[in-house]
């Protein structure tokens, strides 16, 4: 008998880093620690109480059984009609695939539009799990160092650097996971030109489109001209309507490109969860004041974040979007994952090490502020009380 049936596909893989943390500050918790926990991304906000009535009305009502594979048509529609109102982003309801998660929603799409030797390239520092899911699709994961000298922001100049013959999709992530930043409009419409010269797909992972900061504006590339055809939208009610836990997603798509993923899509999951469906329907068209009120309560804490480490003297480029903050921790000659152990066991705050999110992440950690404000303050004081000591 083989002493390793595992495939050599999942053994390329890695496991998540941030999970590793969130592992560490589980045991100490278990050891009666008090942990403030910067590293988890989701809002710490309770889903809205008209979001939670719906789907516990969609469960009284029966609505416990599989749906259409790309989600209920009434779901697709509101969605199509947020997107219109938010963003004039035009979607047609049969380009739309309601998944299980934002995650599911990349996996099929690169699944869709991947073959053996394709390039797929990211800006980096990135969002752990891009070089995964280009390994499992059979394509090499192609990255563009971004540096703190431009604000870690991407350029169509610098992009067109790495763009090879072998490149299928370029991976757009903004506002940002890690780094917080916005990608100007005049760049979008530069890296659409060269999508189009150079006949390349976007992949634009906009999950946190209604956290932006700083009188900026969020605005989709897949609104420029040539760029619908495209452009494949990935997007969550996770971070907008603090509904992580539910699981609900969806992909964009144009509808040559949809159908491959839903033939993935039912491969996997069948069909989305059914109560949660009407859940996400009542977020879409129910009242959006609460995702203005996190999205305020976030930027309140974000200038807290920025002016505690200020004070501490950790640099940092100011975060536009999201809810993170990713400052240089270089000055200090520890790597970024002795630096966060040393900030858990000394200042009992977790952060994630900047080498989560690729080697360009590397003299950097990832702060979270997305738990309470008082928290911020405290966990924040801590940090400088441990740094004073290095």
């Amino acid at each position: 008998m083989s002493d390793n049936w595992s495939s050599k596909r999942v053994q390329s893989l890695k496991f998540s880093e941030i999970r590793e943390v969130v592992t560490k500050v589980e045991a100490a918790k278990k050891q009666g620690i008090s942990i403030t926990n910067f590293s988890i991304g989701r809002p710490d906000f309770d889903t809205p109480d008209h979001i939670k009535a719906a789907a516990k009305d969609a469960l009284d009502r029966g609505m416990v059984h599989y749906t259409a594979s790309p989600g209920i048509l009434p779901l697709r529609e509101a969605l199509a009609a947020r997107l219109e109102k938010d963003f004039q982003l035009a979607a047609d309801p049969d380009e739309i695939i309601f998944s299980t998660g934002a995650t599911e929603a990349i996996y099929i799409a690169l699944q869709a539009i991947l073959e053996p030797g394709d390039e797929v390239v990211v800006p980096e520092p990135m969002y752990v799990y891009y070089t995964g899911w280009s390994i499992l699709g059979g394509a090499a994961c192609v990255t563009v160092p971004l540096s703190e000298a431009d604000d870690f922001l991407l350029t169509a100049d610098r992009l067109k650097e790495f763009i090879t013959e072998k490149t299928k999709v370029v991976i757009l992530n903004s506002p940002h996971n890690p780094t917080g930043q916005v990608y100007r409009q005049e760049d979008l419409k530069e890296i659409a030109e060269l999508a189009i010269a150079r006949d390349f797909l976007v992949i634009a992972d906009d999950i946190y489109n209604h956290q932006v900061f700083d009188d900026l504006t969020y605005y989709p590339i897949a609104r420029f001209p040539g760029m619908k055809e495209r452009t494949l939208i990935i997007g969550s009610f996770s971070k907008s309507y603090a509904m992580d836990g539910w699981r609900i997603g969806y992909l964009i798509a144009p509808k040559n490109i949809i159908s491959g993923a839903m033939k993935m899509h039912q491969h996997i999951v069948s069909c989305p969860n059914a109560f949660v469906q009407l859940g996400a329907q009542a977020a879409l068209e129910g009242p959006q004041d609460c995702v203005r009120e996190m999205a305020d309560e976030f930027d309140r804490r974000r200038k807290l974040v920025i002016s505690c480490l200020d004070q501490i003297g950790l640099p940092c480029v100011r975060p536009r979007g999201a809810f993170y903050a990713f400052p240089s921790i270089r000055k200090y000659g520890m790597t970024s994952k002795d630096f966060s152990d040393f900030l858990l066991s000394e200042a009992r705050v977790a952060v994630v090490p900047g080498s989560a999110f690729g080697h360009a992440g590397e003299g950097h950690i990832r702060i979270a502020y997305s738990t309470s404000y008082e928290e911020i303050e405290q966990g924040m004081e801590r940090v400088g009380n441990a740094v004073r000591k290095l």
